[in-house]
């Protein structure tokens, strides 16, 4: 069979067009950051839950967005209603939106989305009462095992994994699903604190136990959205092991996407199998059939550098990048500057990958994080003792939205006007925005500015791409950047 799916206007694709098979195997989406990965994931998760939509915010999609997924003879239209979220505008009897394509699966979206944070505000309570062991059991055998052998290859490594009693009683404690916890000499640790590796697995390895292992259903499909962010590289290995030895040996028909930067799991995935996505501009381009060194030569960076820099968009980078050349940084060492996500990912992505030593034995990791975070950052004691250092300055929307809207910089506006609004002036944009109904209703978090500024630089041409890389420069040289460079010069000692 295959899955027809067509995407206008969702986040950064503003059109795809895919035709995957939706049959037995494993297989990859594969790509550059920001290609689009995430977002076709998404788009495929629906079929699995109707819920994934509510993950794509207002600035994700515009009035004129559709995602539309065709299965043989089965198809639905998910378009904007009138509360800005995706539907099919179909309902159950009980007002629940219903789907035409639907299957029983798995959906683990990337470290910004995954699933495994849905319970995470609950559990602290749980723990807190002084009965909550009472109703907890040993886990299954399967799934400690499972985990135990693909994180450390070594089954009974999980031994102490418990888990609450039954669905009825989580749901009672107000868990939607069914908590995982681990039991040490002195302390139970609940799926929600441990790594991001350890609670994603235990979420997939949980499903497979009662809806594969106990042939719950014929055909199952599973989508896992950047792998690599969660796993170290052996892991992933024993992952897709184990995943393989499950297809060939079980009578459901398992359908297992994954998404992924990964080179263990390219390499172990037939050609036909992967699918290599390139955004040209917005407009999504599939290669298929794609050999696994064709795949990541663009997308797998030799571990041959002393530092790893991770940093939350693709402004920071620039911005870092900047710093290092202006400084002479780079002097007698490789540096290699990745954008991240968000201030809490990152954090989270920073601490496993040193628990790890995902990168190996020589390697330092810094984080470098956007300036208005700071506060919130140096509150987490737990990793206090993560390299980090801090920008001078806020994200690119809040920066911009502070400097043009909440405390006019006259000098900064006209820099920027002279440069880069030849059509219109950013005087008279500052102007209608701050006038605009819109602007009074909305939040003030930069986000719709940044927008007006996107869409007036559009008309002359300019791409966002090429903003930032030029502001870049602009704010390397109107901002004292001197503390900074301090910073990480002492950081990269």
């Amino acid at each position: 069979m295959i899955l027809s799916t067509e995407i206008k206007n969702i986040k950064n694709i503003k059109s795809a067009s895919l035709e995957l098979p939706f049959e037995k195997g494993l297989f990859a989406l594969v790509g550059e950051n920001g290609c689009g990965k995430s977002t076709i994931m998404l788009a495929l998760s629906l079929i699995v839950k109707t819920s994934s939509s509510h993950m794509l915010m207002s600035n994700d999609i515009s009035p004129d967005s559709y995602i539309n997924i065709a299965l043989e003879n089965k198809k639905d239209e998910w378009t904007p209603n009138k509360a800005g979220k995706l539907s099919t505008g179909k309902y159950n009897e009980r007002n629940q939106l219903m789907t035409s394509v639907h299957y029983h699966g798995f959906y683990e979206g990337s470290i910004f989305y995954g699933s495994r944070f849905h319970d995470y505000n609950k559990i602290d309570d749980f723990v807190a009462k002084d009965n909550f062991q009472e109703v907890l059991v040993k886990a299954d055998d399967f799934v400690s095992e499972t985990l135990g052998y693909i994180l450390h290859n070594d089954k009974s490594y999980y031994n102490g994994l418990m888990k609450i009693k039954s669905r009825e009683i989580a749901k009672r404690e107000g868990f939607n699903g069914i908590p995982y916890f681990v039991k040490t000499e002195d302390n139970i640790i609940s799926q929600y604190k441990m790594s991001s590796g350890e609670s994603m697995l235990i979420s997939l390895i949980d499903f497979i136990n009662n809806l594969v292992i106990k042939a719950t259903y014929s055909k199952l499909f599973f989508l896992i959205d950047e792998v690599e962010l969660a796993l170290h590289p052996s892991a992933i290995d024993r992952l897709v092991l184990f995943l393989e030895n499950l297809i060939k040996e079980n009578d459901t028909e398992l359908i297992i996407y994954f998404s992924t930067h990964s080179a263990e799991l390219i390499h172990r995935i037939s050609p036909k199998n992967i699918f290599l996505i390139e955004n040209n501009n917005g407009v999504v381009d599939i290669i298929n059939p794609c050999y696994p060194n064709y795949a990541i030569r663009n997308l797998y960076i030799p571990n041959g550098f002393d530092f790893l820099l991770l940093v939350e968009d693709e402004l920071s980078k620039c911005l870092v990048e900047k710093v290092l050349r202006q400084n002479n940084l780079y002097a007698s060492k490789l540096c290699c500057v990745l954008a991240a996500g968000g201030c809490n990912q990152m954090i989270k992505l920073h601490h496993d990958m040193v628990t790890y030593n995902t990168l190996g034995v020589g390697k330092k990791i810094i984080s470098i994080y956007d300036g208005d975070v700071k506060e919130l950052i140096c509150k987490k004691e737990e990793y206090k003792d993560l390299p980090k250092c801090f920008l001078p300055i806020k994200s690119i929307e809040k920066y911009l939205f502070n400097k043009c809207v909440v405390n006019e910089d006259s000098k900064f506006i006209k820099l920027l006007g002279d440069k880069y609004f030849n059509q219109r002036s950013l005087r008279d944009i500052i102007y209608d925005y701050k006038n605009d109904e819109r602007t009074r209703k909305g939040k003030s978090d930069g986000k719709g500015f940044y927008k007006v500024i996107l869409a007036n630089l559009s008309k002359s041409g300019i791409k966002e791409d090429d903003f930032v890389k030029y502001l870049c420069e602009d704010i390397y040289e109107y901002e004292d950047m001197t503390s900074f460079v301090k910073s990480l010069e002492a950081l990269l000692l």
